[in-house]
């Protein structure tokens, strides 16, 4: 596998107990064969943009195509390489909260600074930082349309399986529980 300037950088000992490496933070512009993306269906699209823009720090990649009213067809969004997130506007109603959730990979000294943001825009519903029950720290950041991206970063420790309340793997399978 190729490794980029906006992979991971540092992967640690597999077991070893030291923290995950952090993503780098970049804005790769470059247009590439994405691998996995997700699709919001929101009311406003000026709106979102500024929310997930302007509150989360997203970079607008591009705008594309035009409706029969000539409005902006679909827009793409991208925080860091493989985090590419495609809004288009709702063909209908948007069931507000349709619980669907993204979880995009941030930086642990980032999420104080994304909820402050994401907060000063007034537009949606940010929930933490928080401490989770597996090992990261996470910020919930809910959108105008309900939409919710979560942000999570290893805590600073890596925790292992005996310290996880309730963890169990299937190591038939040949999962490791400490890699």
């Amino acid at each position: 596998m190729r490794s980029t300037e906006n992979d991971v950088t540092d992967r640690g000992a597999a077991g070893s107990g030291a923290a995950p490496a952090e993503p780098v933070e970049s804005i790769d512009t470059s247009i590439y064969r994405m691998p996995f993306f997700a699709t919001l269906q929101v009311r406003d699209l000026d709106v979102s943009l500024r929310w997930y823009t302007e509150g989360l720090g997203m970079h607008l990649l591009a705008t594309m195509g035009r409706r029969d009213d000539g409005t902006t067809a679909l827009v793409h969004l991208r925080r860091w390489r493989y985090q590419d997130l495609l809004l288009i506007p709702a063909a209908g109603l948007v069931e507000h909260g349709s619980g669907l959730t993204l979880s995009l990979a941030a930086r642990l000294g980032e999420l104080d600074e994304l909820a402050e943001r994401a907060t000063r825009t007034g537009l949606g519903e940010v929930e933490g930082p928080a401490p989770t029950g597996w090992g990261t720290n996470d910020l919930r950041a809910t959108d105008p349309d309900g939409n919710t991206v979560v942000f999570t970063a290893p805590l600073t420790s890596r925790p292992q399986a005996a310290d996880l309340s309730g963890f169990t793997m299937d190591v038939s399978a040949g999962a490791s529980p400490d890699r």
